[in-house]
């Protein structure tokens, strides 16, 4: 009996752990994990913020389009057709002031600098600049002939400005960096 006490002493026991090729699988494992997990929550940030962009823009087009809506309205109220501000093709910028709403139409499309918001005061309002991240471009088509009709597209852009002179709208897509609405108003009878 002694001596299987004394030989069972002597064994030596078996050691238990991992081997360092073990050790590396596991890490690499975990470090390709980790990187995928990093690289689907940048994504996700990535789209979540462009989402933020399009919806943004989005009231801003829609925006446009109700300034515009105003201005028609308040001619006709002071005794106007509804259309003094519009006459043929016009490139417009309009901005919602406290009590007014100023609406500044050129032949021609300008500058890019031109139709850039800034936020201030709770409102986006155009101001020259380069740096910003939204701009809005207005495009009226008026037509007297066609029973006082006039189209109105109001584009925001973020990023880079790139309208097209007539207001078309097959570039403006949130692809491009672009959303737009559009309305046809018609005078009051």
């Amino acid at each position: 009996m002694f001596f299987f006490a004394w030989k069972r002493f002597l064994k030596k026991p078996a050691r238990k752990g991992f081997l360092l090729g073990e050790i590396l699988l596991a890490v690499f494992v975990l470090a390709v994990g980790l990187t995928s997990i990093i690289a689907i929550i940048g994504n996700s940030l990535q789209y979540s913020l462009e989402s933020q962009n399009i919806i943004v823009a989005s009231q801003l087009a829609q925006e446009g389009i109700e300034l515009v809506r105003n201005v028609r309205d308040n001619d006709f109220a002071t005794g106007g057709t509804g259309f003094a501000a519009f006459s043929g093709s016009k490139h417009c910028r309009i901005d919602y002031n406290n009590s007014t709403t100023n609406l500044n139409c050129n032949s021609s499309l300008g500058s890019a600098a031109r139709y850039t918001l800034t936020y201030s005061g709770g409102f986006y309002q155009h101001q020259e600049s380069s740096q910003e991240r939204f701009s809005r471009y207005v495009y009226i088509n008026y037509s007297a002939s066609d029973y006082g009709k006039a189209t109105v597209r109001s584009f925001v852009y973020w990023g880079t400005f790139i309208p097209l002179s007539s207001g078309e709208v097959t570039g403006c897509t949130a692809g491009n960096r672009c959303v737009f609405n559009e309305v046809d108003l018609r005078g009051w009878k």
